[in-house]
């Protein structure tokens, strides 16, 4: 199987360029760099700390693209690696209280079995700080941790207030009864959304993004001075860290198996309509790449690594990527119940507990879809399975939004859905992301999108300012070829 994955791996089929090894860098803007994301995203109320990256590459290690690959990260470190770990890190991420290697020797054995990976200390003292701590006891398992604080002021080392961001949670569409108290029958919001309403909570939350490596101590904060929370007697002081609401997802880091995976198909742009010639209008609405491959915030574990996150506002009109079938739709609210309520609640926000809510839809990608109809898209059938299958998904998409349905045929360039910031969510943006499979543990792959010629002046193109698609002549239109590009984190496309 898998050398026959490298026969077909140069062959060109529909939806494929020959300039699929071009990368357009995309506007003349710098691209951001790990600081330049991580502190965007420290904006929003997301504080990054993936301490197991900064490992620096040993001599025995291939110097990659990655400096430190996800591989060599989960092996066995040294003593000396652990302290220049340490030390990288604490340059990278300043606003850590501090990092310590766990001694197992300091502890009785059965101590250790009960120490918390959120470690809450009240201090010793009344003058002492009371802390946060990350832990990872374990010997040789590299951790992905997600800690969100609700309700109160955090101090980085420096004793400055970290940016706090929202969580929110939105009861779906209730729908009005008429004057006589007839419900008419609940028409569903979908139907009729003038006759719904809808209620959305925001809750001030603080949350910590970090990779943490095997038998280390991360001091994540300490809490604000002086603060106190309500209660049916009144303002109480906050003087212990069970008075804090805080949740935890600690998993371990399931790494990408092939970090240099790519399909060859090529991708229509998301945001622009079906049309050979992309408008000038269009070719004028750019949107920035907030996150893409082995990004800072998610796209570090193997369903995420690959994914490209763009920017956007709620609601904008997103269009189909590919040619293919419809096999996934997901765009109902996914969260938790509300007090006992029948109604579920819609989800957004930084809060860890996000994680596990969004919204989606996937299409299984075959360019002669026109075939699959009739066929039932949620059952693989080998003989329609594709020599070389393609899978994209987009998330956060925004409620009751789809336009298409499971076992629906689209073509490129047609509308699917719009855009929301369902789930684990800082802001809105459309989150892509492409599988070679659509099991629930596929790792991604990469892809990039086809850059088409645009009747506009100056080489403009559908993907931004590049230079890769040059005009034909100082007349300005574009010479008819495709070229490709890969979304950066930072560039505008």
């Amino acid at each position: 199987k898998s050398n026959s994955k490298k026969k077909n791996k140069n062959k060109r089929s529909k939806g494929t360029s020959a300039h699929a090894d071009t990368v357009n860098a995309g506007d003349t803007k710098p691209i951001w760099s790990t600081a330049d994301e991580c502190t965007h995203y420290a904006a929003l109320g997301c504080h990054i700390a993936n301490i197991a990256r900064c490992r620096p590459a040993s001599k025995s290690r291939s110097n990659r693209k990655f400096k430190c690959t996800t591989t060599a990260s989960m092996s066995a470190y040294t003593c000396s690696e652990y302290r220049e770990t340490y030390e990288i890190a604490m340059q990278q991420y300043p606003w850590l209280l501090g990092i310590e290697r766990f001694d197992s020797s300091e502890y009785h054995p059965e101590d250790i079995e009960n120490i918390p990976e959120v470690a809450m200390n009240d201090g010793e003292d009344e003058d002492d700080d009371m802390v946060l701590t990350l832990t990872n006891v374990t010997k040789n398992t590299t951790n992905i941790c997600f800690v969100t604080v609700y309700d109160v002021d955090l101090c980085d080392a420096n004793g400055n207030i970290l940016k706090s961001g929202v969580a929110s949670t939105t009861t779906p569409a209730t729908h009005e009864t008429t004057d006589d108290g007839d419900d008419n029958g609940k028409m569903d919001a979908k139907q009729n959304p003038s006759n719904s309403t809808t209620a959305t909570k925001e809750r001030k939350c603080t949350t910590f993004i970090i990779i943490c490596p095997p038998q280390t101590f991360v001091h994540l904060c300490s809490l604000a001075p002086n603060q106190s929370q309500l209660s049916s007697t009144g303002k109480i002081p906050i003087t212990s860290w069970s008075q804090v609401e805080i949740e935890s997802d600690v998993q371990p880091w399931s790494f990408h198996p092939n970090i240099e995976d790519e399909h060859p198909y090529l991708l229509h742009f998301p945001f622009h309509a079906a049309g050979k010639e992309i408008s000038e209008k269009a070719t004028r609405t750019t949107y920035q790449c907030t996150q893409s491959e082995d990004g800072q915030l998610t796209h570090f574990f193997h369903g995420n690594f690959h994914a490209i996150d763009f920017a956007c506002p709620i609601g904008t009109l997103l269009y189909s990527p590919v040619n293919g079938i419809v096999v996934d739709v997901h765009d109902r609210v996914d969260g938790e119940e509300m007090n006992g309520d029948s109604n579920k609640v819609e989800v957004s926000g930084i809060a860890a507990s996000n994680m596990f809510h969004w919204n989606s839809l996937m299409i299984r990608v075959d360019d002669d879809a026109e075939k699959l109809k009739g066929k039932d898209a949620t059952t693989a059938v080998s003989k329609d399975e594709p020599i070389d299958p393609l899978y994209v998904e987009f998330v956060h998409i925004e409620s009751n939004s789809c336009v298409v349905q499971v076992g629906d045929v689209v073509q490129k360039g047609q509308l699917l859905c719009r855009s929301g910031s369902v789930g684990f969510s800082p802001e809105p943006h459309l989150h892509l992301a492409a599988y070679r499979s659509n099991g629930n543990d596929a790792a991604t792959v990469r892809v990039r999108f086809e850059q088409v010629p645009s009747r506009v002046d100056s080489g403009e193109s559908c993907s931004g300012r590049g230079t890769e698609n040059e005009a034909a002549n100082e007349g300005g239109i574009k010479e008819e070829k495709a070229v490709s590009f890969l979304p950066r984190t930072g560039g505008w496309y």
